[in-house]
C-alpha cells in the first residue's frame, strides 16, 4: 500500500503592503522601458500575473500609481540632500553641496533616465502637490543647516534676513529653485548647458546677501 503523500505547504500569503510594493517595482520596470504612456493597467497586471479586476484592489487607476511612483522617486532626492545636511561642514559648504548634489541628480535622470523623467514631470503635473511636498522638504533642510551654522558662530543670529533663519531658507529655495525642482531641469538644461558654472556663480551672490557672516572663503573656487 502506497504511503499517502504529505498535504503541500500553502504559499505564505504577501500582505497588502507587500503586493503595493511589489506592484510598484513591476509598474516602475514597465515604465523605464516601454514609457508610462504605453503602459495600461492590463500591462502590469498581466506582468504581476494578477487579474486587472485584482490590481484596481490596490490602485484605483494608473495614475494612482504614477503618482505613487513619482512620491518615491522625490524622495530619493530629499534623502541625498538630507544625508549632505548631517555632515559635519561649514553651513555655506553644506549648502553648496546640497545645491550641486540634487541639480546633478536631477540632471541625470533627465539625460540618462527619461523616460522616468517624463513619467514624473506628467505626474507632478496632475498632482501638484508632489513637487510642492519636495520643494518644502529642501527649504525645511536650508533652514536646518542655516541654524545649525548660527550655533556653531559661523552665522550672526541677528545678519540673517531680520533674525529668522525661516525667511532667509524660503530666500534661498525660491533663489535657486530651478536647480531643486525636477520639472525644471530641461528649462535650465535648454538655455544654460553649462549649469553647473552657473551655479556656482549664483552661489557666490546670493550667499553672501543672504547670510552675510557665512566666510564665502568656505566654498570651493
Amino acid at each position: 500500500m502506497t504511503a499517502p503523500h504529505p498535504p503541500r505547504a500553502k504559499p505564505p500569503h504577501a500582505s497588502a503592503n507587500e503586493i503595493r510594493a511589489r506592484i510598484l517595482q513591476v509598474a516602475e520596470e514597465r515604465f523605464r522601458r516601454i514609457g508610462h504612456l504605453k503602459t495600461s493597467m492590463a500591462d502590469i497586471a498581466a506582468e504581476l500575473d494578477m487579474s486587472p479586476a485584482n490590481l484596481y484592489r490596490f490602485f484605483p487607476a494608473r495614475q494612482a500609481i504614477s503618482d505613487a511612483i513619482c512620491h518615491r522617486a522625490v524622495k530619493e532626492i530629499a534623502d541625498i540632500a538630507f544625508a549632505i545636511a548631517l555632515m559635519d561642514m561649514p553651513a555655506a559648504l553644506k549648502i553648496e553641496r546640497l545645491l550641486t548634489a540634487v541639480h546633478r541628480y536631477n540632471r541625470a535622470r533627465f539625460f540618462n533616465d527619461r523616460r522616468m523623467h517624463d513619467m514624473i514631470i506628467a505626474a507632478s503635473r496632475t498632482n501638484t502637490v508632489i513637487l510642492a511636498v519636495h520643494l518644502d522638504r529642501m527649504e525645511k533642510l536650508f533652514e536646518y543647516i542655516i541654524r545649525q551654522g548660527i550655533e556653531a558662530g559661523e552665522v550672526e543670529a541677528g545678519e540673517v534676513e531680520g533674525a529668522c533663519p525661516a525667511q532667509a531658507a524660503r530666500a534661498l529655495n525660491g533663489s535657486f529653485a530651478i536647480f531643486l525642482d525636477p520639472a525644471l531641469i530641461e528649462h535650465c538644461l535648454r538655455y544654460d548647458p553649462d549649469s553647473d558654472v552657473t551655479l556656482r556663480e549664483r552661489l557666490r551672490i546670493v550667499l553672501p546677501a543672504l547670510l552675510p557672516a557665512v566666510l564665502t572663503s568656505t566654498l570651493p573656487r
